[in-house]
């Protein structure tokens, strides 16, 4: 049977009876009270979502803002204009020493690409690889592992200390170079190892 006409005096029997099946639109079915919990459920997480959008996007603006202040203060060091105060020794506002700015290509090019062949050692810090610049010069390239613990502030200090104190027993600083998360400090390449190779075999 199909109803076409309005449907009155329906009934609801306690037992048996038949069932009534109705054919409505879908939007006869959406009440006024059920659209404003849709519209408010939607709202709510649109915001939430812009809000997430909004911090994240914050964060890689200051974390990318921090990056180049960086950057900037180690083209700076290499002029050498960048002071560093160190509370527990006798290097006081000590100005860094002129370091010349090696390429990295130069350096992948001198160490063969960074190949384990010339692979001298590895730390906590990074590994150190045996290179050999265009004018035969033999360097030793310590390569700052972006994993690694070691931060700008380490890695200045490293750089600023050993660029002050030279001394015949101690290995020659070089250079550096800083480029993209590139970190690497350029070393004079000692031939006869480390001295605890002949202090401890």
């Amino acid at each position: 049977m199909s109803w076409t006409g309005s449907l009155i005096d329906a009934q609801k029997f306690s037992s048996a009876g038949v069932d009534l099946y109705i054919r409505l639109a879908d939007s006869d079915l959406v009440t006024k009270q059920d659209m404003k919990k849709i519209v408010t459920i939607t709202v709510i997480i649109g915001t939430v979502s812009i809000l997430i959008c909004t911090y994240l996007l914050w964060r890689w603006i200051a974390k990318h803002k921090a990056r180049k202040k960086k950057e900037k203060e180690i083209l700076l060091f290499n002029r050498g204009e960048a002071h560093k105060t160190f509370p527990s020794d006798n290097l006081n506002q000590v100005k860094v020493q002129e370091l010349p700015l090696f390429n990295f290509e130069k350096l992948a090019s001198a160490t063969n690409n960074f190949h384990l062949s010339n692979k001298l050692g590895q730390g906590g810090f990074g590994s150190v690889y045996k290179g050999k610049l265009s004018d035969g010069q033999e360097i030793a390239v310590k390569r700052l592992s972006r994993t690694s613990a070691q931060g700008f502030e380490e890695f200045m200090n490293e750089a600023m200390v050993i660029s002050k104190l030279q001394h015949r027993n101690l290995v020659r600083l070089l250079g550096y170079c800083v480029e993209g998360e590139e970190r690497m400090l350029i070393y004079e390449y000692m031939p006869n190892k480390s001295l605890d190779a002949f202090l401890f075999g």
